[in-house]
């Protein structure tokens, strides 16, 4: 629906600012008591039209914010400067946090939306509600006969009517403690008790809007400040005109029983009309309704023949303009298809012309590009052939040194080889030798074992024992000062093996003097002032030896595999 149009159709029957300013007014009373429960007034307006409610909210020290989907309802709040924006209105309570608001309303927003929708609006208005908080929801009165068959569906938005009792109980089941229906806009006089009614104020005279003011749960104490706005009485219901017109009737009837009563002998003839009188002029109006009806059926005859006939006299000649026209359009379609025609042939000609010219500035730019790019071709061709052949003289040269040094590689190889077999004779005699003189250290052990068991040796023992006394006396004292010095050599060997790191140190200053490490090492070794651990350290980790080489001491072992080690580098170059 176009914007303008609703808001002129607002503007004639909705009322003036100034009338609906001051319909609004009737529930500030509501409103009053939540300035004494807390510091700030938020106030979401749903659906806040031309803004009358915020403005009055502005003037009463309210902070209100509205939401409208009306574009050309919003322009007049955007005019006066008022704080609405263009959005839905369940989208706008879902942005807000729980007991954010003072209040909630919305005035003749709720017929405007389906049932479902309305039940999220009302849920989520009580969840943004602060304590005590009011949701107000305004709409019009379908108990007014006037307003719920006919007003109601002047505004083409509308969807249904709602019943009072339905939108209160809508309010209480979603949770908030009470709510009042609040009937608005009756006439002032049918408040009146003694105000004397007729049928057409008991089908008119309900008030035309009402509201529903509902109130979030709070302590009771909270609740009873709004007591003077929610125990008042608002409005008129159909109940009460109807009961009120019954009443009206029943006191005429009785008045008139009383006055009959009370003149007994009148003719009653002189006051009402008798029974034949009657019958005689129902039949007086029966005869002139037919004349009545014969006279309607003959003038509605004449004019459906006289429009009858002008229907015909406007068909033909509609037919004879339609005819008419039909021959000219197609005059003009047929000139307007030989003219486009004409023009589509001339561009036809014109488009192979430029065409033609394009194909010949295309193939004369395709033969020039075509002899740039030979050309470039060749010039590219020779190129990579001189590249070409500078690779493959280089790669002949690559490869005559590549020879050479393989040649040179195989000369050294069987030098190696050479020298590898020599070393390897030289070592098989070398562990022959040795094994011959360890067998002769084996017989002549054997050999003074036996004459150490000999007799013989028994029975000289005194005179070799003197002798030998005699011959070693003068070296007592060399052995003595010899023992003394293992004794000091074998304490300072003690010394550095419990120092790992001074041990290290001095094992690499020893080792720059071969002989002098040798030396030492050896005289260490020989006199046991090293632990076994200590020598098993000192040892190369592969020192086996074959089973008829056990008998080689420490030295022997490691020049024993030292040689190996060699012979076995030189088996694998």
């Amino acid at each position: 629906m176009d914007d303008s149009f609703y808001r002129a159709f607002e503007d004639r029957y909705r009322g003036s600012r100034d009338l609906i300013t001051e319909r609004l007014r009737v529930y500030l009373p509501f409103l009053d008591p939540l300035k004494d429960l807390y510091q700030d007034y938020p106030i979401l307006d749903l659906g806040c039209g031309r803004g009358e409610w915020l403005e009055l909210l502005q003037r009463e020290g309210y902070a209100p914010v509205g939401v409208d989907l009306d574009e050309g309802m919003l322009q007049a709040c955007q005019a006066l400067g008022l704080p609405a924006r263009n959005a839905d209105a369940l989208a706008a309570l879902k942005e807000l946090p729980d007991n954010s608001l003072v209040a909630v309303t919305g005035f003749h927003i709720a017929e405007h939306i389906p049932f479902p929708v309305l039940q999220e609006v009302v849920a989520e208005a009580q969840r943004v509600l602060r304590p005590a908080g009011l949701l107000i929801l305004e709409t019009p009165n379908a108990e007014s006969l006037v307003v719920g068959t006919n007003t109601f569906y002047l505004d083409p938005t509308h969807e249904r009517p709602l019943p009072g009792l339905l939108l209160s109980f809508l309010a209480e089941h979603s949770g908030f403690a009470r709510a009042k229906i609040v009937r608005l806009q009756e006439r002032s006089e049918l408040r009146a008790e003694d105000q004397k009614i007729g049928v057409w104020d008991v089908i008119s005279g309900t008030s035309p809007d009402y509201a529903v003011v509902a109130q979030k749960p709070a302590a009771a104490e909270q609740l009873e400040t709004f007591a003077s706005a929610f125990d008042v009485a608002y409005g008129v219901a159909l109940h009460e005109l109807a009961m009120r017109y019954d009443h009206a009737i029943e006191q005429r009837l009785s008045a008139m029983e009383t006055k009959l009563a009370e003149n007994p002998g009148q003719d009653p003839g002189e006051q009402y009309v008798s029974y034949p009188g009657l019958q005689d002029a129902i039949e007086r109006i029966h005869a002139h309704h037919a004349e009545q009806l014969k006279l309607l059926h003959e003038n509605f005859q004449h004019s459906a023949e006289v429009h009858e006939d002008r229907f015909s006299q406007e068909a033909q000649a509609q037919e004879a303009r339609f005819a008419g026209a039909v021959l000219a359009q197609e005059e003009r379609f047929t000139e307007a298809l030989l003219a486009q025609e004409q023009r589509f042939q001339d561009l036809v000609i014109a488009q192979e012309q430029r065409f033609t010219d394009a194909l010949g500035a295309q193939e004369q730019r395709i033969i020039e590009a075509s002899f740039a790019q030979e050309q470039r071709f060749s010039q590219g061709v020779e190129a990579h052939q001189h590249r070409f052949s500078e690779s493959v003289i280089e790669l002949q040269q690559r490869c005559f040194h590549l020879q050479n040094s393989l040649a040179q590689a195989h000369e050294h190889h069987s030098n190696a080889v050479q020298e590898l077999e020599q070393v390897r004779s030289e070592l098989n005699a070398s562990l022959g030798h040795a094994h011959h003189w360890y067998l002769r250290a084996v017989a002549y052990e054997q050999q003074l074992q036996e004459m150490q068991s000999s007799t013989f040796w028994r029975v000289t023992s005194p005179a070799r024992w003197s002798v030998h006394t005699v011959r070693t006396a003068p070296g007592a004292a060399v052995g003595i000062v010899r023992g003394s010095g293992r004794k000091v050599l074998g304490a300072a060997v003690q010394f550095v093996l419990g120092r790992p790191m001074l041990h290290q140190r001095l094992n690499t200053a020893l080792k720059r003097s071969p002989r002098l490490y040798m030396a030492l090492k050896s005289v260490v070794h020989n006199h046991g002032m090293m632990p076994d651990a200590a020598l098993a350290s000192s040892l190369p980790s592969d020192s086996s030896v074959p089973a008829h080489l056990e008998g080689l001491s420490v030295e022997a072992r490691q020049i024993y595999h030292d040689l190996k080690k060699a012979i076995d580098q030189k088996d694998r170059g």
